[in-house]
């Protein structure tokens, strides 16, 4: 996929710093896009469901959206030379946007887990769909294609942005794993793991 879009608009006779401005945007762009389509589908199955543990995941997944516009916003300032009101540079803006976007994260991670300690304290019944699993499952496979590009361009680029977004993807895959692990025994054995899942997540997040 990267490739593709990568032919439509990487095109000329570009520098070096040119090259690694466009692809290190095009694979945030892409990121951005995977995880913001994730997030609706698990905040849709966790509803349905009725599973603090997908909403979690999907909330880390809303989480990495965030990070993938601070790559991006990376990118972007670390191409601009000094000008007279920055002589060092823009660099300090990609700082201030990562701490807002850590914040949430916390905030929201703290969140989840408040509700995630409340399920465990007055468990509810959930109903863990054909189509949440199949949501699940299809998230891992994309978190997979995504830690494989990310790991291919980091290298490419010799950007540590996005060998980090690829280690994230990797252990987004492990989270994912668990929570359908999780799935798949309470639906076989009607075990109500779903808040102590759910805090697993919330920590991870």
């Amino acid at each position: 996929m990267i490739k593709l879009l990568s032919s439509v608009f990487i095109k000329g006779k570009l520098s070096v710093e040119q090259l690694r401005l466009r692809y290190g945007v095009l694979c945030g762009a892409v990121g951005i896009f995977f995880n913001i389509c994730l997030f609706a589908l698990k905040l849709t199955a966790g509803m349905i469901s009725g599973s603090v543990a997908i909403t979690a995941d999907a909330f880390n997944n809303l989480s990495d959206a965030g990070s993938s516009i601070v790559s991006i916003l990376g990118f972007k300032l670390s191409s601009e030379k000094p000008d007279i009101r920055h002589p060092f540079g823009h660099g300090r803006i990609e700082y201030i946007a990562g701490f807002i976007v850590s914040a949430l994260v916390i905030i929201m991670g703290v969140e989840l887990l408040q509700s995630s300690i409340d399920r465990i304290l007055h468990p509810q019944e959930t109903d863990y769909t054909d189509l949440a699993l199949i949501i699940l499952g299809c998230s891992i496979l994309v978190k997979l294609y995504m830690f494989f590009y990310n790991r291919k361009y980091g290298k490419k680029l010799s950007s540590t942005a996005l060998s980090a977004t690829a280690i994230d993807s990797l252990s987004d895959t492990t989270a994912t794993s668990a929570v359908l692990i999780c799935a798949l025994l309470s639906r076989a054995f009607d075990w109500q793991i779903d808040g102590y899942c759910g805090c697993a997540v919330a920590l991870f997040i």
